[in-house]
């Protein structure tokens, strides 16, 4: 059962009384994911903030489509994902800067199963935290987006291909391809901080 199924309910007609409330909620309730998923794939506070306020519009404005096919949350990081994909292809830079009461997710991220979670099971700490997202943005768009999707928001192989529109072997390829981009950027890095290709963990951690 979908945890969002009965605010989805009452946003199905703009013109419901129910509305405001319900879009409010969901808004509330994933604006920080949504925000961490936008930086990581764009790189900055600014394009975050653009592609926060785009996604939501698209939200808005789509809401009513949503057909319970998939988890809402899966179905809103396509959006997600889209928007900040189509943000980088743009190149743009946001010329506006806002302060954000977004609060940062920090950059380690357990995976979802026990399958080959690859140098990301390093990132845990701080300063390797950030050397992770600094190598990550090195990435393209595409393979950002799958790296966050996957072990940030910690979504299934089945939930990335509704998520990314992708098939399943697609998802598998551009995931081990990540992942070698990945380890190639960061060799030196995790080597030292520590990190063995052995145990895939950080000495001492």
């Amino acid at each position: 059962i979908d945890p969002d199924q009965a605010l989805i309910a009452r946003c199905k007609r703009l013109d419901s009384e129910e509305f405001e409330a319900a879009f409010e909620a969901l808004y509330h309730r994933y604006r920080d994911r949504v925000y961490s998923i936008a930086y990581r794939i764009t790189g900055t506070v600014a394009d975050a903030m653009d592609v926060v306020q785009e996604s939501f519009s698209v939200l808005f404005r789509r809401i009513s489509d949503f057909r319970g096919e998939a988890l809402f949350s899966t179905w809103l990081f396509r959006i997600v994902v889209n928007c900040a994909i189509d943000s980088k292809r743009r190149g743009r830079s946001s010329i506006q800067r806002r302060t954000s009461s977004f609060s940062q997710l920090a950059p380690g991220a357990e995976p979802a199963d026990d399958e080959s979670d690859g140098p990301l099971d390093a990132a845990q700490t701080g300063e390797l935290g950030e050397h992770v997202h600094e190598s990550i943005q090195r990435l393209s768009p595409k393979l950002r987006a799958i790296l966050v999707l996957r072990y940030l928001e910690g979504l299934s192989y089945e939930e990335l291909c509704v998520a990314l529109d992708l098939s399943m072997g697609t998802v598998k390829s551009r995931l081990a391809r990540a992942h070698v981009g990945l380890q190639s950027v960061l060799a030196g890095t995790l080597e030292a901080f520590g990190y063995t290709p052995e145990t895939g963990r950080v000495a001492n951690s």
